[in-house]
């Protein structure tokens, strides 16, 4: 990837200004993502001056600041706190150390891998998404959309949450991308599961939350009822098959997990 100028923005207005201004201007996150892509930039745009490296307790939510670091992410015991950690294990998955403490949050999130560990964990407990100037979407909002919201990711609102929780990841090697991985959530009137790396970008199966929260308990018919409600396809790892299959084993792997 190669870019014609690289700026360090001193306000998220003169950030959004470049923005508008071209398609061919980005703002450059981690970089670790951007620069494996071919495609040239005119002005890469830089938002490290502007104190989006903060996790802080906002009450009802902990905020995670957009160019927070997975590695911080993963280390930060407010974030250890909630969901029984998974978010924290879930990142401890994503490549090795080094690679964590370059990629960004907001990169991450923005870019709506299909791959992403981070999302699934994400949208297995209650996730908001902040853009400047002036929107706030849910995180499965956001997802549903198509393309990428016009504006600036800043924020990830994750509310503060101490249900019981599952994650898996499927891969190769440890450092390898996922062939898929699996997120469960229960708590009191709530039980849902998430699915990614389909290899599509994570998404909640709403067939398989009816079920559960209509007072199913048959596991396996709820993992059924998510693979056939979700689409699984082929990539270079592995068939849709197989990653359908091993998405129903470990569904009710971990809805039985959560029920203990």
């Amino acid at each position: 990837m190669k870019a014609n100028s690289f700026i360090k923005v001193k306000s998220l207005e003169e950030a959004y200004n470049l923005v508008k201004e071209s398609p061919k201007n980005k703002i450059v996150g981690g970089g670790l993502w951007l620069k494996k892509g071919n495609a040239a930039c005119d002005k890469l745009i830089d938002l490290s001056l502007l104190s989006l490296d903060k996790i802080e307790d906002k009450g009802e939510f902990i905020s995670v600041g957009a160019m927070v670091s997975q590695r911080e992410l993963e280390k930060s015991p407010l974030i250890k706190d909630i969901g029984h950690g998974v978010i924290s294990k879930a990142v401890s998955e994503i490549m090795g150390p080094a690679f964590r403490e370059l990629a960004t949050v907001g990169g991450s999130v923005y870019g709506k891998y299909g791959f992403s560990d981070l999302i699934t964990a994400l949208l297995v407990v209650k996730t908001k998404l902040v853009f400047y100037p002036d929107a706030e979407l849910s995180l499965e909002e956001y997802l549903a959309k198509p393309g990428f919201y016009d504006g600036i990711l800043t924020h990830i609102l994750i509310k503060k949450c101490h249900c019981k929780t599952f994650f898996k990841k499927v891969k190769i090697t440890a450092l390898d991308y996922p062939i898929v991985n699996i997120g469960v959530h229960k708590c009191e009137k709530h039980t849902f599961v998430v699915v990614g790396s389909r290899p599509g970008v994570a998404a909640i199966s709403k067939e398989a939350q009816k079920y559960l929260e209509e007072g199913g308990k048959d596991f396996e018919k709820a993992a059924e009822l998510a693979v056939n409600e979700l689409k699984f396809g082929d990539s270079i790892s592995t068939k849709a098959d197989y990653r359908k299959h091993l998405a129903k084993v470990y569904i009710a792997r971990g809805l039985e997990e959560v029920s203990k």
